[in-house]
């Protein structure tokens, strides 16, 4: 076996090793997923690759970056000589607190040389699905998910989003004697005792790899990356023929993620049967220490108003101390769950933003912008770094507003106890119980059931409501209808408008919702 770290053969290049042993044990400590070595005009630039962006880290002269090349080249296996074509090589780094798998990519340019190495902290190899950050809906909906015994399960998002770090916890959630489970990349990235890893090289791609699996009695599947029509059609037959298969896509969003399946050559029918649930993912940068929260300025204002958020007052979001101070970096989760109604749009190929209309009254769900927005409002990053990852081109429409969200607007509770009604509602159904998020407002005390009516009023449900008070012919239809069609042009609370027209009282709204009035 050899040495864990850089090593010196010589007084000479001493610095240069002590230097790069630092750099990557800082690099991986905070987070970066790459390093770059950029050689220019007789100086080499050291930068780290952040969810931010690069940053510069120092610059070395000419002499140390010439050492810092050769110790590289050596310890990636790479030929020392070789300055005329690209280079690929791995390497591996033991510290004491941490091992780590780098990839390195050498590429010839006009000023000399860029290395980037990709840093693979092996220590996201065995997390699991509590070690990441997410609401406990969307923990709930992915472990009913992958419960199932088969099915096809897409997680979306940029190159270093992640994304192979929330497959590999769900396969440790699933990693057990009793399962076959074989993973397909380009390249392993993590290696997990007890499943079996193919590498995709020059000899097998994913398309030819898949179909051989298929042959080896496998229980789950984990494709690193579906990029080809061939590969989608292999993985969507697999799925509809008991095999749970877990795969990464490359989309905007999560709802892009069933058009890009279609685009790719899948039959929307069969996608539909085989899907069970998507998300995308980002990563934002992490406040460090005690943030400061302030209001948005007008731009900001806008933004959140263009994403489908209002708010009763300006909220305070957290901002960082200084305008470094981050370390680390924490996720932003949109997850749909295929049901019936994501399932028709998909089926009629209708597009994103029918696939949203029906994700947007699941409770996990969130847009992108709006998860990454309740984070700033918990202090775990800034609007800013929320802004970065969201894209103003693709501007998600949700759908229709739930009552939670409405009722964050009318001021009556803020995100933070709309989560924690939902997580109360999850945890009474996982002991039998079945809980709707308003009585479960109302049982958290974070409302009454008089403020529970007036956001219910204004949301979709309410018309259901309406239609059932002149099913009983509480209210006679032909008023009912009319009241209908004002509070659609004037919006407000139906449920009032009902009430000031004289059709009916409070005790009958009561009674059609099944929200006891107040004691």
């Amino acid at each position: 076996m050899g040495p864990d770290l850089f090593i010196s053969t010589s007084a000479s290049d001493r610095e240069a090793v002590n230097l790069l042993n630092d750099l990557f044990h800082e690099a991986a400590g905070q987070g970066v997923s790459d390093i770059h070595f950029q050689e220019q005009e007789g100086e080499c630039r050291v930068r780290y690759r952040l969810p931010g962006g690069l940053i510069d880290r120092l610059v070395l002269t000419r002499h140390i970056a010439r050492v810092v090349d050769d110790k590289i080249r050596s310890r990636a296996q790479l030929p020392a000589g070789e300055r005329k074509t690209p280079l690929d090589g791995r390497m591996r780094l033991r510290f004491t607190d941490r091992r780590l798998d780098v990839r390195v990519a050498i590429s010839p340019n006009v000023s000399g040389q860029l290395t980037v190495c990709r840093l693979l902290d092996q220590a996201n190899a065995a997390r699991r699905l509590l070690d990441i950050e997410m609401t406990v809906a969307v923990r709930a909906s992915i472990h009913q998910i992958v419960e199932e015994p088969n099915g096809l399960f897409l997680v979306t998002g940029p190159t270093g989003s992640g994304k192979t770090t929330t497959l590999y916890a769900i396969i440790n959630e699933l990693n057990d004697p009793g399962r076959n489970i074989i993973t397909i990349e380009n390249p392993v990235e993590y290696q997990v005792a007890g499943i079996s890893q193919i590498n995709i090289d020059s000899h097998v791609d994913f398309a030819g790899a898949l179909r051989a699996v298929l042959r080896q009695d496998p229980d789950i599947i984990l494709i690193g990356e579906i990029r080809d029509a061939e590969t989608a059609q292999i993985a969507v037959q697999a799925a509809i023929t008991g095999h749970l298969v877990l795969a990464s896509l490359h989309a905007n969003n999560a709802a892009m993620a069933v058009t890009r399946m279609i685009d790719l050559g899948v039959d929307p029918v069969t996608l539909a049967a085989s899907l069970r649930g998507v998300t995308a993912q980002r990563l934002v940068r992490r406040i460090a220490g005690d943030p400061v929260y302030q209001e948005p300025n007008e731009a900001e204002l806008a933004w959140l108003r263009q994403h489908g958020m209002r708010f009763h007052q300006p909220p305070r979001f957290a901002t960082p101390p200084q305008s470094m101070s981050y370390q680390g970096n924490v996720p932003v989760i949109e997850f749909i769950v295929v049901d019936a109604g994501v399932r028709r749009a998909a089926t009629h190929n209708a597009g994103a933003q029918a696939v949203y209309a029906a994700a947007s009254l699941q409770p996990q769900f969130e847009t992108l912008a709006q998860a990454g927005s309740r984070l700033a409002l918990e202090g775990h990053t800034s609007l800013s770094e929320v802004r970065r990852i969201t894209s103003d081109v693709d501007v998600v429409a949700a759908g229709e507003s739930r009552l939670g969200n409405i009722l964050v607007w009318l001021g009556i509770v803020n995100t933070g106890e709309v989560m924690q009604a939902i997580a109360h509602v999850i945890h009474q159904r996982q002991r039998g119980r079945v809980l709707r998020l308003g009585e479960a407002l109302v049982e958290l005390a974070y409302c009454t059931p008089a403020d529970l009516l007036n956001g219910m009023g204004q949301s979709p449900a309410a018309r259901g409501i309406a239609e059932t008070l002149m099913d009983k012919a509480v209210v006679t239809r032909e008023a009912g209808l009319e009241v209908i069609q004002d509070w659609r042009s004037g919006g407000g609370s139906l449920f009032g408008l009902m009430v000031e027209a004289g059709l009916c009282d409070w005790e009958d709204i009561h009674a059609a919702t099944g929200i006891p009035a107040a004691d």
